[in-house]
C-alpha cells in the first residue's frame, strides 16, 4: 500500500462528489471537472487506501460499498474542516469564500434564489453559490446527510432532525381564471370548492398537505389534473378549466400565454404555516450560513407586513 501521506484534499474531494451525486458524470458537472480526471482520483484512492470503496460498472455507473461509506463519513469531515478553516481566514480578511449549497422548495426557487444569487454574486463573489431544487423530502434528506447547508421550504414539511428559522408567515390562497364564479368572492369558503375540478400541484408533502384540508373540510377534492410545474398549473387555471390552491403568487399575475388569473383569500380557519430557513440539527454555523441568514431575514422576514394573502410581500407576492 502506498503512503497514506501521498493522499490529497482533492482526492477527498472528488469522492465525497462522487457519493454525493451519485455518479462520476454528475460529480464531474458539479466540479467543472472531467470525468476522466474523477475516475482516475478514485482509482488512486483506493489503491492509496487499498480498500475497495466503488463497484464501476459499465451500464449502471457508481455503486458505493459499505467500506466506502464510511470512509466518506471521515473524508467529508476533513473536506469540511479544512473548507471551515479557509472560511474562518477568509474571513478574517474580510471575505467570504467556498461552497455554499443551498436547496429551493421547487416552487420557491423561481421567487427567492435570484435575489440570494445577485446578492452573492455582488457582495461575496468567492462563494460558490450552488442551487437544488427539489420536493421538501429530498432537500432535508440532503441537508442531514451533509449534501447541502441549509434549504428554504415550508414550515409544515418539516421532518424530524432539522432545524428552523422562520422568516416570514404564509398562506394558501385560490386561484381561479377572471370568468370562474369563484372570482367574485371577495374570500372564498373550501365548501364553494365541492363540485369544482380541480388542478393540483404534485410535489410531496404540499399536495398531501392541501388535500388533507380539503378533507377536513368534508369534501374530497375533484382533481382532474396534478402537475409538477406551477405555471402548467397556472395555464389550465386561467383557461377555466379548473381551480387550484397554491402558496406562491407572482408579480403580473399572467400566465406564460399571457392569460391572467386571480386568486381569492381562503375565508376558512387554516393551520399556521411559515417560509423557514432550514439546517441540519446540530449544524456548525459559518460566516457564509450566517450571512444567508442575514439577507433573508432582511429581505424575506417582514414582520409588519399585512396578513392578507393578497399583500404583495418583498418576495414577490408570496404569502
Amino acid at each position: 500500500m502506498e503512503g497514506l501521506s501521498s493522499l490529497s484534499l482533492r482526492h477527498l474531494e472528488f469522492f465525497c462528489a462522487v457519493v454525493e451525486q451519485g455518479s462520476i458524470s454528475d460529480a464531474a458537472r458539479e466540479l467543472r471537472v472531467s470525468a476522466g480526471g474523477i475516475s482516475t482520483a478514485l482509482t488512486q484512492l483506493e489503491r492509496r487506501l487499498d480498500v475497495q470503496l466503488t463497484l464501476r460498472t459499465r451500464g449502471r455507473g457508481v455503486v458505493i460499498t459499505p467500506a466506502g461509506r464510511r470512509v466518506y463519513e471521515h473524508a467529508r469531515e476533513v473536506a469540511t474542516g479544512i473548507e471551515d478553516i479557509r472560511a474562518v481566514a477568509a474571513t478574517m480578511r474580510g471575505e467570504l469564500t467556498g461552497s455554499l449549497r443551498v436547496g429551493f422548495f421547487s416552487t420557491l426557487s423561481p421567487w427567492l434564489f435570484p435575489r440570494i444569487a445577485e446578492h452573492f454574486a455582488t457582495r461575496f463573489p468567492g462563494v460558490d453559490l450552488q442551487l437544488e431544487e427539489a420536493g421538501s423530502a429530498v432537500l432535508q434528506e440532503h441537508l442531514l446527510g451533509g449534501a447541502l447547508d441549509a434549504a428554504l421550504l415550508y414550515e409544515n414539511h418539516l421532518v424530524g432532525g432539522v432545524t428552523a428559522s422562520r422568516l416570514t408567515p404564509v398562506r394558501l390562497q385560490l386561484a381561479v381564471a377572471p370568468s370562474h364564479p369563484l372570482a367574485r368572492y371577495e374570500a372564498v369558503p373550501l365548501h364553494a370548492l365541492r363540485d369544482e375540478p380541480a388542478v393540483i400541484l404534485s410535489v410531496r408533502p404540499a399536495t398531501d398537505h392541501v388535500e388533507a384540508i380539503l378533507r377536513e373540510a368534508g369534501m374530497t377534492p375533484n382533481v382532474r389534473w396534478r402537475s409538477a410545474n406551477v405555471e402548467t398549473i397556472r395555464s389550465l387555471v386561467a383557461r377555466g378549466l379548473g381551480y387550484s390552491i397554491i402558496m406562491g403568487r407572482p408579480y403580473g399575475d399572467t400566465t406564460y400565454e399571457g392569460m391572467p388569473v386571480v386568486y381569492r383569500p381562503i375565508a376558512d380557519e387554516l393551520p399556521p404555516n411559515h417560509l423557514v430557513l432550514a439546517t441540519a440539527g446540530g449544524a456548525r454555523p459559518t460566516a457564509k450560513l450566517d450571512e444567508l441568514r442575514t439577507f433573508c431575514e432582511r429581505v424575506y422576514g417582514d414582520d409588519t407586513a399585512p396578513r392578507d394573502p393578497l399583500h404583495e410581500s418583498r418576495m414577490g407576492r408570496l404569502s
